[in-house]
């Protein structure tokens, strides 16, 4: 019951009504005189469907039979095209006919009884001319064209100002024969012209004949629905071979035609009409007074392409002609666009110039700074080596006083009446010994005083290491610092700088000794380490036993010191290597007292 009751109270209400009723659909019947694919047909058609659907949605079903008039002529065809309407329509509800072509109309006007006498009747597509003595009862409304060929040929005089012939082609067709007596009516008696109907060609003759035409002529081509032989065409097809063979421009009275090689005329638009016609079937079926007949609208219309093809200028144009294919020049187009663009390039150009100056003198800033940062490496290190020169003097002392001495042996065994050449080849051997030893030193300083751009060469860092600590060996032992090695068994590939890297080395061993300069004699101590990092990155670790860091004092920061000797200079400089390097220099508190200088670099 409550169920019920509900239903009941929702069928009064007004929107679950409208949700429950669909909106009418309507039904339109089009009747076509000609085949489906005729263009005029399928212009026509596409203004309809367009208008109806602008105004209907999908609230309506369209209907269409073709006649096919021009191929299958004659009372018996006529017959069977009202039996297939009868059998299909006679107890079908329609709200409008839109009937194309004259044959079109005559249909719609003998079956209207069986289709629905009440049913209205739109036309259109053909002339008035055609209409003849048609009784057309009420409820019939449409649209005759023009055609205007007379007007066609007055745009052509204007296009060819030098012309003075004026020449017609039309098939032999039904349809094709109205258009001769009409071209005879409008055409024949023109002032300044001379007139020429030609017919009764094949396809191939007609476009000889155009293309043999002199250059003071004006071509028409009206319809040719059939040629001399009895092929059937389609107009637009026909009109566009002779167009395209034609020696001088080709015009015609329908605007299917513009496109195909025609140059132009004064045309009526089907999609045009089409649109009207349905305009038209919806103010009838909305009960609005409409007329019983109008002219179809019709436009002046010139192909560009066909103008620039026989050289026309286009100040001949007519005003208010339309010009359809016209393709605009980049600056026409695009004038707003490309001055904006060029507003924009201009900009961007200054910004870029700008910008490129600004970089220019970043880069120049920065080689001077890395400039400055290599004299400043090299003045270090030559301040490093000043400080290690007694034990650099010693270090080289010893293989040269070992050199001394060998010399003098080897000379006195060399005076003896029999001399041990066995004893006297080792004392050369040592000797060549103690002069690559000598080298190696000398070597070594050299690439700590080498002064230049820095050279990245593929290194093994250990070795790096035990080079700098045999170099510093003196110094080492005479600050009584021991260095306990805990190197990777791997080698440690990696791309630097020899000088600049043994440089931090002898930093960070310096920096520590003196960090513990106030121990007892042995207590001194530094553990050297190398090995992989988590990180992906291999790197160095010191590890002293001093008073570990001061609390206050960034270490990094330029001439901060705590020594009464030192610049402040000595790690700034480290950390700028550890970064050209690609790698970073840090120092932390160690467990259980003193510092960890970490020294971290990219693999090779």
């Amino acid at each position: 019951m409550l169920a019920a009751l509900l239903l009941a109270l929702l069928a009064d209400v007004p929107g679950a009504r409208a949700q429950a009723d669909p909106p009418e659909r309507r039904r339109f019947l089009f009747l076509y005189a000609n085949q489906s694919t005729l263009p005029a047909n399928l212009e026509t058609t596409r203004g309809l469907e367009e208008r109806l659907r602008a105004a209907l949605g999908s609230s309506y079903e369209v209907y269409a039979e073709y006649r096919d008039i021009q191929r299958f002529p004659g009372p018996l065809e006529d017959a069977r095209f009202r039996q297939r309407l009868e059998d299909r329509y006679s107890d079908f509800h329609l709200d409008a006919i839109l009937a194309l072509g004259r044959n079109g109309l005559q249909v719609a006007l003998e079956q209207h009884d069986m289709l629905g006498p009440d049913v209205p009747v739109i036309y259109g597509g053909f002339s008035a001319r055609h209409l003849g003595d048609l009784d057309l009862p009420p409820g019939f409304h449409g649209f005759t064209n023009e055609y205007d060929a007379r007007g066609t040929v007055e745009l052509a005089r204007a296009l060819q100002p030098d012309a003075r012939r004026l020449v017609v082609f039309a098939g032999n067709g039904p349809q094709d024969e109205l258009w001769k007596s009409y071209s005879n009516d409008q055409l024949s008696d023109l002032d300044g012209i001379e007139y020429e109907l030609v017919t009764d060609l094949t396809l191939d003759g007609f476009v000889d004949r155009a293309a043999a035409l002199p250059p003071d002529t004006i071509l028409l081509v009206l319809t040719i629905f059939k040629d001399a032989d009895g092929t059937d065409y389609a107009p637009l097809h026909a009109a566009g071979v002779i167009a395209e063979a034609a020696s001088v421009p080709t015009y015609g009275v329908y605007e299917t035609f513009i496109g195909g090689g025609i140059t132009g005329g004064e045309v009526d638009t089907f999609e045009d009409l089409g649109m009207a016609m349905g305009e038209t079937a919806l103010r009838l079926l909305d009960g609005q007074s409409v007329p019983a007949h109008a002219v179809a609208p019709s436009r002046r219309v010139v192909d560009w392409r066909q103008l620039e093809r026989f050289d026309i200028d286009p100040e001949r144009v007519p005003p208010g002609t339309e010009i359809r294919y016209y393709t605009p020049t980049l600056w026409e187009e695009f004038a707003p666009q490309i001055l904006l663009a060029t507003a924009i390039i201009l900009a961007q150009s200054g910004t870029i110039a700008a910008l490129v100056i600004q970089n220019r003198r970043r880069r120049e800033t920065e080689a001077e700074m890395t400039r400055q940062r290599l004299e400043m490496a090299h003045l270090a290190r030559v301040a490093q080596l000043g400080e290690l020169s007694g034990a650099l003097a010693h270090e080289l002392n010893q293989p040269l006083t070992s050199i001394l001495a060998n010399a003098e042996a080897g000379s006195r065994l060399i005076a003896r009446a029999a001399p041990d050449l066995d004893e006297i080849s080792e004392i050369f051997g040592d000797i060549a010994a103690e002069d690559r030893r000598a080298a190696a030193i000398i070597t070594d300083l050299r690439r700590l005083m080498s002064k230049g751009d820095s050279i990245f060469e593929p290194l093994e860092l250990n070795t790096v290491i035990r080079a700098t600590l045999a170099l510093a060996a003196t110094e080492i032992a005479r600050r009584d610092l021991r260095v306990d090695l805990q190197l990777s068994r791997d080698p440690i590939a990696i791309n630097g700088n020899r000088g600049q890297l043994q440089q931090v080395v002898l930093n960070l061993l310096i920096n520590a000794a003196e960090a513990m300069s106030e121990f007892r004699e042995g207590r001194a101590r530094v553990i050297l380490s190398t090995g992989a990092r988590d990180d992906g990155m291999v790197g160095l670790v010191l590890r002293d036993f001093g008073p570990g860091l001061d609390a206050g004092v960034d270490p990094f920061r330029p001439f901060a010191t705590t020594k009464s000797s030192g610049m402040g200079l000595g790690l700034p400089i480290c950390r700028t290597i550890a970064e050209a390097h690609g790698g970073r220099l840090t120092l932390e508190p160690a467990e259980g007292g003193g510092t960890r200088a970490i020294f971290a670099l990219p693999r090779a």
